[in-house]
Formats: C-alpha cells, structure tokens, sequence
C-alpha cells in the first residue's frame, strides 16, 4: 500500500512546488517602468493630435472647406442672421481668392471640383468657372455640369437649358443637387410649370434648412400660385412663414405675396379671403397690417365693399395707436361706409382724418369718397357752409317776396305814369321772350348742368376724379333704396 502511494505524493507534491515557484515568480518579479510607458503613449498621443491639427488646417485651406464655411453663413441668413449678412460678401470675396489662387492639381479632387460649380451658382462670380474651363489637366467634373451652370449665371438660358438637361439633380452631393434643381426649374417654367414644380419640391429635399431649401420654397410658392393651385399655395405659404419668416429676403417675399394674392380674385369675396386666415397667422404683427391694408385698399377700389370693411378693420387692430397706418385703416373703414345706412358716423370720421398723414396715391379716393358722402346725405352741409334748410327757405321765401313787392311797385308806377309800349318797344319785348327760351333750351341740352343750390355747387365736380364719383351717384341711390326698403 505504501509502496502505491508514494509516486502520487511525489507527482502531487512536485506539482505544489511548481506552482508555488511560479507564484513567487510573480510575486518577486521587478516591477515594470511604469513611469517611461506613460511618456511614450502621451508622445506618442501628442505626435497623433499635432498631426490631426495639421490636417485640419491643410483641409481649412481647400476650397471645398470654405465653400461650407459660407454655407453655413448663409444658413445663418436664412434664419435671420442680419450681422451674417452683412458679412457675407466679404466672405465671398475670400473664397473666390481661394478657389482663383488654388493649384490647378487640387481640382483633381471631385470636391473641390464640385464646390466651385456651388460656389457660383450661390453667388460666388463667374470668373471661378471661365477659369475652371481652362484648365490643363480638366478638372474632375462633368465639362457640361460646369459649363452650363455658367451659361445659367451668364443668362444664355437656351445653352444653359440644353447642357443641364440631362443631370439628376439626386446624383449629384445634396447641395449641389439643389442648386442644379432650382437651375432647371427656372429655366423650364414657362414652358413646363409642373416640372419646375417637381424639382423645386426635390431641391427643397436635398438641401434641409438651407438658403437653398428657403429659396426653392420660395420660388414654388409662386409657380404654383400662377398655376392657379391656391390650396398648394396656401400650404407652402403657411411652411415658408413658419421655417422662415425672419429670414432677411421675407421682407420681399411678403410684397411679391402680396402682389401675386391680388391677381388671384383673393380682394373680391370675404369667403375667398377668409382662407388666407391660416397664412395671416404666420405672419408678424406689421406683416399683416400690411397685408389688411392692402386687402382693404385693393377691395375698396373694386368694389367689394364688405371685404374693405373686413380687411380695414383687421388693420386697425394690428396697428399702433395714432399711427399713419391706423388712418389709412379708418380711411378705408369709413370710404367702405359711406354706401350703407351707417353713412353718417361714416362721415363723421372721414371728416376728422387728417389728409396729410395718407400716402398721395389716396388723396383723389378721399375726395371721390367725400364727394359721394356729400350727396348722399346731410351730414357734410355744415361742413361745406350751407345753412340749415329752413334756414333756406326762409330766405327764399323772403326773397320770393321782396321781388313780388317789387313787381307790384313796378306795376304801380307805371300806371300813375300812364306808360303804354309802343309797337317797338312789343318787338322788344318779343325778342327778350325768344332769348329767354333759348336759355332755357340751352339749360335742356346735354352738358354740365350749372349747381341749383348752395351745396351742389360745393359738390360741382370739377376734376374727373369728382366728374366719375357724382356719375356713380345714381347707382348709389338705388342701393340705398334697396336696402331701406
């Protein structure tokens, strides 16, 4: 038995010794020069970060990479940015100097290449490409690509059209793309409105909160509002004056809005204008009183008298209190009452504007609208310096008397006097009585009726303006007896 045992003890009792022997290996062994592994890794991260740098700047310097730095300017601008505006054509006056001082090698890269064709569709100047153009080696670019975006900025349309046709603006870099899209589609509009339409929708795509994507917007909100598509229209009206309603170029983007809503029949109806309330609430408070006074303006000449009061209402409550707009709002108000039983306090407030604070252009409405206000009712007598109508017919009656009176003296004194008229003196008379009805057939006769009373001749029209307003006259009349009745 003790014969068997023993080789296992001894394997057992070898294994114990080599694995303590190998634990006081570990346990005694040096200590490793932690302190010199340290420096070499923070060398060797500090050589990596000098290198990083160094590329970084090497990158600055290429022209694609300025090309971003003033698009994201440009972003600024779309956004509102109005110091990044300003800044901007400085901006551009460095990148040109980039891309025209650049050796010609570094266009062999598609991204400067692509960058350059960018940067002169953005506004970069012309020159950047007719340089490109002549290059030796060509640059890394479509020659069309290139040549007929500068036909684009050079205005040659029907080469530009040609050249670009056939590029995808979705197999081009995004911003690119977008910039070929807007291209196309303003060179094809008036001959295929839905095709501009289609790309202007897919740069909008390509190019996210972008001065790009603000442009396109733009620009589709006004082919589809010539196309007569006035629900597409409202829709991307109410998207561009959210995203974009502080952008620097929204200013004219409001006026051109404006001028295009008044070729659309928007000023004829309250129902048709009342569907531009979910586009007016986009809007700032100034942008809409200009809007209103527009709408009130324009319906007022028209004729669409209920729209007037509805717009010019809504301009008196967007504007500031004492205000040259405010007046013009209660101009309109008031010219758009002056037609309607309510005639009177219509009068009284165009009576208390001041003339002098309305822009020129409305100073000949005012006085049509006076005018008419004057005619169709009382209020403007006293205005005008006519006494009160008993007041004139008592003078009349007096007057009638005093010349009755003195026809009777007349009488009188010539009987006492016995004068009886010779046959000549008949004659006379007889010639006097054929000139007497030939004035009255000239008062008969067509033409310029002379005023009857004191208030018509401070109403006799005496400019067309006035000649036009006293010609409506009749038609005002039987509006008003339709509506009394």
């Amino acid at each position: 038995m003790t014969a068997r045992i023993a080789p296992c003890l001894r394997d057992l009792l070898r294994l114990i010794l080599l694995a303590g022997a190998g634990l006081a290996t570990l346990l005694f062994a040096p200590a490793p020069a932690v302190g010199e592994s340290e420096v070499r890794i923070a060398a060797r991260e500090a050589t990596r970060e000098a290198q990083i740098a160094q590329e970084r700047r090497e990158e600055a310097r290429q022209p694609y990479a300025m090309l971003r730095t003033l698009q994201s300017l440009q972003e600024r601008i779309a956004h509102g940015d109005i110091r990044a505006h300003e800044g901007q054509r400085a901006l551009i006056t460095r990148v040109a100097e980039t891309f025209l001082r650049a050796d010609p090698a570094e266009f062999a890269d598609k991204r400067n290449a692509n960058a350059a064709v960018s940067f002169v569709l953005g506004g970069g100047p012309p020159i950047v490409l007719e340089r490109m153009l002549a290059l030796d080696p060509a640059p890394a670019i479509d020659p069309d690509l290139l040549a007929g975006a500068l036909a684009y900025v050079h205005g040659r349309e029907e080469d530009a059209r040609e050249r670009l046709a056939g590029f995808d603006p979705q197999a081009l870099p995004g911003y690119l793309g977008a910039q070929i899209a807007i291209a196309r589609s303003a060179l094809i509009v008036r001959e295929d409105p839905q095709e501009a339409v289609r790309l202007l929708s897919l740069a909008r795509l390509l190019a996210p909160g972008t001065l790009a994507e603000e442009a396109a917007l733009r620009r589709e909100i006004f082919v589809e509002g010539q196309r007569g598509e006035l629900e597409r229209l409202e829709f991307l009206a109410v998207q561009y004056l959210r995203r974009y309603r502080n952008s620097v170029y929204a200013g004219n983007f409001r006026q051109r809005f404006i001028s295009l809503l008044a070729t659309l029949d928007f000023a004829q109806s309250v129902e048709d204008f009342l569907r531009l309330e979910a586009v007016l609430a986009q809007m700032d408070g100034e942008g809409k009183r200009d809007l209103y006074l527009f709408f009130a303006r324009h319906a007022l000449l028209s004729g669409a008298l209920d729209l007037a009061r509805l717009a010019a209402e809504r301009a008196i409550g967007f504007s500031a209190g004492d205000s040259d707009e405010e007046e013009r709002a209660r101009f309109y108000f008031a010219a758009a009452q002056i037609v309607t039983p309510a005639y009177e306090p219509a009068t009284e407030m165009l009576l208390a504007l001041d003339p002098d604070r309305l822009p020129e252009a409305d100073l000949p409405v005012l006085e049509a609208a006076m005018a008419t206000a004057a005619a169709i009712g009382e209020p403007l007598r006293a205005a005008v310096g006519v006494e009160d109508e008993a007041e004139l017919d008592e003078a009349d009656r007096a007057d009638a008397a005093d010349a009755t009176d003195s026809e009777a003296q007349a009488e009188a004194d010539a009987e006492v006097e016995g004068d009886i008229p010779s046959a000549g003196e008949d004659a006379d008379a007889e010639a006097d009585a054929d000139d007497v009805e030939v004035d009255i057939a000239d008062a008969d006769a067509p033409g310029e009726t002379p005023p009857e009373t004191a208030l018509e001749a401070a109403l006799y029209p005496k400019t067309a303006i006035m000649q036009r307003a006293m010609a409506a006259l009749e038609e005002i009349d039987l509006l008003l007896e339709g509506q009394t009745r």
